[in-house]
């Protein structure tokens, strides 16, 4: 393939008698002598799959590739280079790069992504739609297209929100899907089972995630698991929260995947429970509001969701005298992400 900045030095002919040695001086002689912008797209495509101390570095069958980027981030010229990727490109000098998380829309502009669709929907709707998808560009327009298209919702999101309490639909799975494809089992592991943490609600530390992958050491996880993860986008550390998050779209497939197996639920849920349960809290004297007492609000959800009522009443006995004070027993015992009483039958608030 010829370069267009090449000005017809650099033919297909000319590249197939050429090794990748001189293709590349050839490829740095047109940087250095005119500015250019060079582009690689998908480069995520290039790099190891399935093993997690591998994650962001480049195939065995791909190593010109390696070898040409550092070329060009190491050779003084007047060009700029991007590469577009799914995951990091750890192998790449990190004094030479900068990597640009792209992340998803404020709710502004994704009503407006969203009103290019000429959907039927009044703003509330409109937000609604963006916060659900937390601003995922590629997944509001493949919503959007769905609605609009779609002769059951015929371009009206009232409906759709109302009729769908998930968010992956089959174009937006697939996505997940390939990304899922390419981590190991140990990654794979960890995604599923931190998923049943509704990091919304209580920030996600280390601690939380290594209660749920007991099997392996402590070193393992942080420099291997979790680094994979988060090389591959699928986990990343919020500063402002100061805590690991999922987004929810993967949060959600890590629950598909996690509810395959009831009893691999069921030990998750065991697992965050007893996660939270061991959290200090402050003395019993100084509780003020709910916020005080979170970590045992969490530990119930869990206990509820592993069918162990008897944790579940425990908690409940301990704190019911307190959410009456505070005038929260109704509003935790009717929200969905806090379903206080749900199993607990036999104790009045």
């Amino acid at each position: 393939m010829s370069l267009p900045c090449s000005n017809g030095d650099i033919t297909a002919a000319a590249n197939a008698q050429n090794d990748c040695g001189k293709k590349t001086e050839n490829l740095l002689k047109i940087l250095r002598e005119k500015p250019c912008l060079l582009v690689f797209d998908r480069a995520d495509t290039l790099l190891k799959a399935g093993e997690a101390k591998a994650a962001g570095y480049f195939a065995d069958d791909c190593a010109e590739y390696a070898w040409l980027f550092k070329q060009l981030l190491e050779t003084e010229h007047q060009s700029k280079i991007i590469f577009t990727s799914r995951e990091s490109l750890a192998e790449l000098p990190s004094t030479l790069t900068r990597e640009i998380q792209l992340n998803g829309l404020d709710r502004d502009a994704a009503i407006s992504l969203l009103q290019s669709f000429n959907l039927t929907a009044n703003a509330e709707e409109l937000a609604e739609m963006g916060d659900r998808y937390s601003g995922h560009p590629k997944a509001l327009q493949l919503v959007a297209a769905l609605i609009r298209d779609d002769t059951e919702f015929q371009g009206n999101v009232g409906i759709f929100l109302h009729q769908r309490d998930w968010l992956l639909i089959r174009d937006i799975e697939s996505a997940i899907d390939e990304m899922i494809a390419r981590i190991s089992d140990g990654e794979q592991n960890c995604l599923s089972r931190i998923s049943v943490y509704q990091t919304s609600e209580y920030p996600l530390s280390f601690a939380g995630i290594s209660a749920q992958m007991p099997e392996v050491s402590k070193y393992e996880l942080k420099e291997n698991i979790i680094q994979a993860l988060k090389r591959r986008q699928l986990l990343y550390y919020d500063r402002q929260r100061d805590s690991y998050q999922l987004h929810p779209l993967v949060r959600e497939k890590g629950e598909y995947l996690l509810s395959q197996n009831a009893e691999n639920l069921r030990t998750a849920h065991s697992q965050a429970y007893k996660y939270y349960i061991s959290i200090p809290l402050k003395p019993e004297s100084e509780w003020q509001n709910i916020e005080d007492i979170q970590p045992l609000i969490r530990a119930h959800y869990h206990a509820s969701q592993a069918r162990n009522l008897d944790a579940a009443n425990a908690i409940i006995s301990e704190v019911c005298e307190y959410l009456r004070q505070w005038n929260c027993a109704e509003l935790v015992c009717g929200n969905l992400q806090l379903p206080l009483l749900r199993e607990v039958k036999n104790i009045t608030l």
